[in-house]
């Protein structure tokens, strides 16, 4: 991970994540703000500048955890990223967190390179979501085609494109995708950092298609793949290029045989009306 010099809060209560938290933000230079409530770190975000927020979700039995530090914050900030820390018992609650603008999850228990993963990813679409670059080779109607380049800028640029045509398309239930997109940013990380590695002279390959009904999304990277149906059957999804949070989003997740290419599914309440 590349030297960052940010501004940090985090709210967290459980004694295990700050020893695993603290001494990488010693080593990656990040100044880090811990605060053990809500209200504290409401009024840390008053009175300093912030450059990522990192909350976790449960900080006990009927006490207000990240997910209300995040509304407050919604409240006054649009853009802020936030990063939820969330166990097993609320990871449930990782959608309403989604509807209010996350730049990504950590799972219990923390492990060091999906932290390194999760907040670089989280800055960097910070910095990028406005950054322009050209994609190449696509026609949009109700099924959009696209081949992007494994950089962060082109899937940046190709998911605000993705954003645009779903508000195009379903006008009055645009608001009802932030998991959609949350799944498909996932899966568009994968495919550059462990399917091409991101060898930015490696394509990656990506549809969407439209219906009344349901969503379908294919990404297919040029990288060797990787097992999926072993992960899946050992459980460990959740260490591996964050399946479980994909599979916890989507109706539906499916890879080919050689495991470079992922097929999302959600399906729709009602068509789009209009």
């Amino acid at each position: 991970m590349e030297l960052l010099h940010y501004k940090v809060l985090v709210l967290a209560l459980d004694p295990a994540l700050k020893p695993v938290l603290g001494p990488f933000f010693v080593a990656e230079r990040f100044e880090a703000d811990w605060v053990r409530t809500v209200e504290k770190g409401a009024e840390n975000l008053i009175k300093n500048h912030y450059d990522l927020v990192i909350g976790d979700l449960n900080l006990g039995h009927d006490k207000e955890g990240g997910l209300d530090l995040l509304k407050r914050l919604r409240v006054r900030d649009q853009n802020l990223p936030f990063v939820v820390i969330a166990d097993q018992e609320s990871l449930a609650r990782s959608v309403e967190a989604i509807n209010l603008g996350v730049a990504g999850f950590l799972k219990k228990p923390l492990n060091l390179a999906e932290i390194e993963e999760t907040l670089r990813r989280a800055i960097r679409y910070h910095k990028s979501r406005f950054q322009k670059n050209q994609l190449v080779n696509y026609q949009m109607t109700n099924l959009y085609q696209a081949v992007i380049k494994s950089s962060e800028a082109s899937s940046l640029k190709l998911l605000d494109t993705v954003d645009n045509l779903i508000e195009l398309i379903y006008p009055e239930e645009y608001d009802s995708f932030p998991d959609l997109k949350m799944a498909i940013y996932e899966g568009l990380a994968n495919a550059v950092e462990h399917g091409n590695l991101k060898n930015v002279n490696k394509n990656i390959f990506f549809q969407i298609h439209l219906k009344m009904d349901r969503i379908l999304v294919q990404i297919k990277d040029e990288g060797a793949g990787f097992d999926a149906q072993k992960v899946t059957d050992t459980g460990e999804e959740a260490k591996h290029r964050g399946l479980g949070l994909i599979k916890h989003l989507m109706d539906e997740v499916s890879f080919n045989h050689k495991g470079n290419e992922i097929n999302l599914l959600k399906l729709l309440a009602s068509g789009p009306k209009g």
